[in-house]
């Protein structure tokens, strides 16, 4: 439990920090530990703990969203009332409570670790709806959509818009092809000045890719829905560039 000395200090920490690096951490429970990146918008009331890593201009929307361990890329959105990466319980235990391995109970002398699923990974341009929670152990693919209320258990595809409980694709936004040609060209990578060249293309995926695709790439109405092949779903894990911690259905309107 963070003391109110630990807060303070984290304020301060996080002001310095918005004049260096460009952000906006409003927030005085985001660890000083965690690895935020060029103008990130972290709204107050979110929670954001030691071992996290957000992207370039990815934002979180407070109050009540925590993220308490994860992988996260750039350009990502994430609304309020979000939670990331829990410690998750151990129901084929005896008991699934603390008092365990936790000192606090009386029953222990000191804390014990307790094995944890890997943490999230996620993609770059993720949108992450209102009251979502991304469970640990799964990787969420590049330019997903997670929509509202949807409680996501395993992996996500790239371009897929899933939603549920637990989460289950909805279907992709692109064909296949079009995703290809995104994913290929990773403009999340791109530098500030080549992104504000590309601004006008970017509400238009067809002359966004006629423009800056490599080849000739099919039109959003056109190709197979079918989703990516095999060999291309592969680990997100050490793809989402320098600075980065390795730690068909109704349409649904995200929030």
């Amino acid at each position: 439990m963070r003391t109110t000395i630990d807060r303070l200090m984290s304020g301060v920490y996080w002001s310095i920090h918005n004049r260096t690096k460009g952000t906006f951490v409003a927030s005085s429970h985001v660890s000083r530990k965690a690895s935020i990146g060029r103008h990130c918008w972290i709204r107050q009331g979110v929670e954001v703990h030691d071992n996290v890593s957000l992207g370039d201009y990815s934002y979180v929307i407070g109050p009540d969203t925590l993220i308490d361990e994860a992988a996260i890329g750039k350009f990502c959105s994430i609304a309020r009332n979000v939670i990331i990466g829990p410690v998750g319980h151990h129901h084929e235990w005896v008991s699934t409570h603390p008092f365990i391995y936790s000192a606090f109970y009386g029953f222990v002398e000191r804390d014990k670790p307790i094995p944890q699923k890997s943490a999230p990974v996620i993609g770059n341009d993720v949108w992450i709806g209102m009251n979502s929670v991304i469970l640990r152990g799964v990787e969420i693919g590049h330019g997903a959509v997670i929509a509202a209320g949807s409680v996501v258990t395993h992996n996500v595809e790239p371009y897929s818009i899933v939603a549920g409980v637990p989460a289950r694709q909805i279907k992709h936004r692109f064909p296949e092809e079009v995703r290809r040609a995104l994913l290929e060209l990773k403009w999340w990578d791109w530098g500030d000045d080549r992104l504000r060249e590309a601004l006008p293309c970017l509400c238009d995926v067809d002359g966004f890719l006629a423009r800056y695709g490599r080849g000739t790439r099919p039109t959003v109405g056109q190709g197979a829905d079918n989703g990516l092949l095999a060999d291309e779903q592969g680990t997100l894990r050490g793809r989402f560039g320098e600075g980065y911690a390795d730690r068909k259905g109704s349409k649904v309107q995200p929030v």
